[in-house]
């Protein structure tokens, strides 16, 4: 595998479009970091900020899970963002990050990836990536964070503890990381300048895409209880519907469940 060209912030921003850049100003890069999204929400009196690290040695996933985030050519990225004030439909920011993200690659060039709720990006059933969201102070502000396989290499994933996949073994070509991350900005900071309007059944279309699990059959965990059923996408509020076999259905909130598909 090639050596990944550095981060770099010029790159990053001569890459999207100058009112985006007004938005932007600056990116942090840092060679090594305990985590992005920590390093943000540390920061004092911040409405925006970008932070990316070429490895993190505390890096975190959904429910507190490790992230693991070795020197390996990967996207280690957060980005923390100021509402107004505290968006109505909150609960479903992160699947519209995780739509933002998917278009991105798609942007790049991949086709067929996919997302599994809430929002795991996936290709062949392999996770390519993850996204965190963290809420800072004061209560509008959010810490967004995005982990890209981009240039994992197997020695490196030896400890993850899950199937994986790396987009440069995907694609077949080194990824340019700075290129990518420009594609993400230029998808995620529109959807969010515009979640204050979100609607969600124009959502659930958009949303419909990308849906890995749809009408798939899944096990919910709980923590106290499992489920069994047929993944039957968004409900009203963006959880997770599920249909059981006593042809009941239930939704699940994604911030008290962990969901895998069934074979």
């Amino acid at each position: 595998m090639s050596v990944p060209m550095p981060l770099d912030q010029q790159q990053i921003l001569s890459q999207i479009q100058p009112e985006l850049r007004a938005v932007v100003q600056e990116i942090h890069i840092f060679p090594s970091l305990d985590s992005t999204n920590a390093w943000l929400l540390a920061q004092p009196n911040h409405c925006f900020g970008i932070c990316l690290a070429e490895e993190q040695t505390a890096g975190r996933g959904r429910r507190g899970r490790v992230w693991q985030s070795p020197k390996s050519g990967n996207i280690y990225f957060s980005l923390r963002w100021c509402f107004e004030q505290v968006p109505a439909h909150y609960a479903c920011l992160g699947l519209v990050v995780g739509v933002a993200v998917a278009e991105a690659l798609a942007e790049y060039g991949l086709e067929g990836q996919m997302l599994k709720w809430p929002n795991d990006i996936y290709y062949q059933g392999q996770k390519l990536g993850g996204i965190l969201l963290q809420t800072a102070q004061p209560l509008q502000q959010v810490v967004i964070g995005i982990g890209l396989n981009t240039g994992m290499s197997l020695e490196a994933g030896a400890s993850i503890d899950q199937t994986w996949c790396d987009l440069s073994e995907i694609m077949q070509q080194s990824i340019d990381r700075n290129r990518l991350i420009a594609a993400i900005l230029r998808q995620l900071i529109p959807a969010l300048q515009a979640f204050p309007q979100f609607n969600l059944p124009s959502f659930k279309q958009q949303w419909q895409r990308w849906d890995w699990l749809d009408q798939q059959p899944v096990q919910v965990d709980t923590g106290r209880e499992r489920w069994q059923g047929i993944a039957c996408g968004l409900d009203e509020q963006g959880q997770l519907q599920v249909a059981l076999a006593d042809g009941s259905r239930r939704a699940f909130s994604s911030a008290e469940v962990s969901v895998r598909q069934l074979s």
